[in-house]
């Protein structure tokens, strides 16, 4: 799915009766954002819906109500470019499709949209409660509702990562509601705090940028930036930009805004077979992680939605204007694994795995502090973690979508949380 992927995408149901759509994660958002019928006009064709996730009919749901149109909440995405209205109000919404077995919540929180600038539509990821006049009457996130569930989520946490579809075989975008996919990541002990600002939770320190196909590094004095799964592509400083143009061979196409790639030149960097390192960590200097990029998720295709009556590969880097435009976006989690606390305000970023179709997930909780150290049912050895990601019992939601063309098939499944007993000191680092 999307104008500039393709992009592994995840399967819900909204209204009633049920309308199945297809979304990305929204790692910001406190809002689930469904594309409208208004967003495909007769003249971007009759794919346009499907291209787009399919769309939400709101004239054909029952348990639609709406509240009234608002400008999206897009702090961060306005930086580079990215914003648009949303016609808020509140409908059922479900994890999956029907026989999935996952949770469906009444009452929730949705925006309709009809922006290009977010071709798909989106799952709220960010438990924090909606505000919109005043915060006096904040509105609960869909996160807090499945936390408040009768079966609920253990923590209010999450994981991503946006899989490879340029692999062979692809390798799918993996999301986990409550706990992580140790197949997904190689672990390491690097803790990120939330950014001191609650609209930049994701800030991370681009220690290093290097690649194998230069001895100049390609960014040699740390920046701060931001990682963001509802922006596409990666912005790095312009000097940074010119040095990747000079290693790769990249041309900037005034026209499209986009590092566009000819056969020529894709084929020569498929042969090469490049790597870009970034090393990230918490600060500046001190304790990181690197993030290995291979060429693979260097090419993408941008579609006629995109750039108009033709489409072709290109290369997912922006040319940043200034220090406020530095983000890590989608194309970045397509090799980094992130993990998100929101009740220790901590995340973890890893190196994200391919497994392969025959690897089980392995599916962990994230337990909240209070239980961290409590053992599963039957008296196992207890688990804590200095990281704060407790192993515990195996938990949570696991959501694992792939895409072929606008047809989604996914892995869903959940596991319950069980009651813990006693304490214990056994600790896990993720």
């Amino acid at each position: 799915d999307g104008k500039d992927g393709p992009w592994s995408t995840f399967r819900i149901e909204v209204g009633t009766p049920s309308q199945q759509v297809r979304v990305l994660p929204a790692s910001d958002q406190s809002t689930t954002w469904l594309v409208l019928p208004e967003a495909c006009p007769d003249s971007a064709g009759k794919d346009c819906g499907a291209n787009r996730g399919s769309l939400y009919k709101r004239n054909l749901s029952s348990t639609w109500e709406e509240y009234g149109s608002y400008e999206l909440n897009t702090f961060l995405e306005e930086r580079v470019g990215l914003k648009g209205d949303g016609l808020y109000g509140y409908e059922t919404l479900s994890l999956g499709w029907t026989g999935d077995g996952l949770p469906s919540l009444d009452h929730q929180l949705v925006a309709g949209i009809i922006t290009n600038d977010f071709y798909l539509g989106s799952l709220s990821l960010n438990p924090r409660p909606n505000n919109f006049t005043d915060y006096n009457n904040p509105i609960p996130s869909l996160m807090q509702g499945l936390r408040n569930t009768s079966t609920p989520i253990p923590s209010l946490s999450w994981s991503y990562t946006a899989g490879s579809f340029n692999l062979a075989p692809k390798v799918f975008g993996s999301l986990v509601l409550g706990g992580y996919d140790t197949s997904r990541f190689r672990p390491n002990e690097v803790v990120f705090p939330f950014g001191a600002d609650i609209s930049l939770d994701f800030q991370v320190a681009i220690q290093t940028v290097t690649t194998n196909m230069t001895d100049t590094p390609l960014l040699s004095t740390g920046i701060i930036s931001y990682i963001d799964s509802l922006v596409s592509d990666i912005w790095l400083p312009l000097k940074t930009c010119a040095l990747f143009e000079e290693a790769f061979g990249l041309v900037w196409d005034n026209t499209t805004q986009l590092y566009m790639l000819n056969d020529t030149l894709h084929e020569t960097l498929l042969e090469k077979n490049p790597t870009v390192s970034f090393k990230v960590g918490p600060q500046v200097s001190g304790a990181s992680v690197t993030i290995d990029m291979p060429y693979w998720n260097f090419y993408h295709t941008a579609t006629s939605a995109y750039v108009g009556n033709s489409s072709g590969l290109y290369f997912p880097l922006k040319r940043a204007e200034n220090d406020t435009q530095y983000v890590l976006g989608r194309t970045f989690l397509q090799s980094a694994h992130i993990s998100a606390d929101y009740e220790r305000n901590t995340f973890n970023l890893s190196q994200a795995l391919y497994p392969s179709s025959s690897t089980s997930s392995n599916i962990v909780a994230i337990l909240p502090p209070s239980e961290e150290n409590l053992p599963p049912s039957g008296g196992d050895k207890p688990s804590s973690s200095k990281s704060g990601l407790g192993t515990g019992a195996i938990a949570g939601i696991a959501v694992g979508g792939f895409v072929v063309l606008t047809i989604i098939a996914t892995i869903l499944f959940i596991v319950y949380r069980r009651k813990k007993k006693t304490k214990g000191d056994e600790a896990h680092e993720l």
